[in-house]
């Protein structure tokens, strides 16, 4: 991990409570947002790659890393309304927006709230906008039966919740076997948010309904969408049925961005390339 301590930054949202944000480079801003319990860290290898030309921005959202812990706004409404705090505080201009996983909800919030003013793409990683539907064909991140029994059963208390981390982290998110350190590092870094903090976040994130805003960035703005091999059968058909504007890009495992950063970094460049 090269990103230093002494290049972290903080930001008040909201009296008492603070966004951490590591910042590096100058020009145009890369805004990276990680997905559920886990840090901006995710995105060493993107700052590290990307900061040489770009202002690279990864934030560890509300609740996360080293952010505040707060029961105050574990949801996307308010984390997208964080995200907008620290941009115009930051006063950035011609922002890409990258979110990962929930981060993607995040960046749509940003934009039902705050407009394209000052965006000049999204890219989102990986989550439907429509995490929860009906529709058996649909692009979803589980049966209704899965998601209220994580939401209900196993989200509830710091072992389950950690047992639920380490198979997800194991079975979905990479394709390689992790050695012990590395692995380590990874559950750390997920364990910095509370159960609590991730259970309220995971509840909002299943019936949050962005469809609305994915189909007019669409349209409005350059996007592109990363898809994981696993279920890219289900989900590149329902992005071009929702959103035929969005270029799709199928690789790896749900953590593409850290597993694969060479192939990752590549397609985003040719995408920051096209704006």
């Amino acid at each position: 991990m090269s990103v230093a301590r002494t290049e972290s930054k903080y930001f008040t949202v909201d009296p008492g409570i603070e966004i951490h944000y590591w910042d590096h480079g100058e020009g145009d801003a890369l805004v990276f947002i990680p997905g559920l319990s886990f840090s901006g860290e995710i995105f060493s290898h993107q700052i590290d790659y990307f900061s040489d030309r770009y202002r690279v921005i990864a934030i560890d959202p509300r609740g996360q890393g080293l952010s505040t812990k707060t029961v105050q706004g574990n949801d996307y409404v308010t984390h997208g309304r964080d995200l907008i705090k620290l941009v115009s505080a930051l006063e950035l201009k011609n922002v890409v927006l990258v979110g990962w996983s929930t981060g993607n909800l995040e960046v749509w919030s940003y934009l039902r709230q705050a407009g394209i003013k000052s965006v000049a793409g999204a890219v989102t990683i990986d989550m439907s906008p429509l995490p929860l539907n009906p529709d058996s064909t649909a692009w979803t991140e589980g049966t209704i039966n899965e998601l209220s029994e994580a939401a209900s059963s196993i989200l509830i208390d710091p072992e389950s919740a950690a047992k639920f981390w380490y198979d997800y982290l194991t079975q979905i998110m990479m394709q390689r076997v992790l050695g012990p350190d590395e692995l380590e590092y990874l559950l750390d870094m997920s364990r910095r948010t509370p159960y609590w903090v991730v259970h309220e976040l995971f509840c909002n994130a299943i019936f949050s309904n962005y469809l609305d805003v994915a189909k007019k960035a669409a349209v409005s703005i350059p996007t592109l969408m990363y898809i994981a091999e696993h279920w890219a059968d289900v989900a590149e058909p329902f992005c071009r049925k929702e959103f035929p504007q969005t270029p799709t890009y199928v690789m790896g495992g749900h953590l593409m961005a850290y597993e694969y950063p060479e192939k990752f970094n590549a397609r985003l460049e040719e995408f920051l390339g096209s704006l």
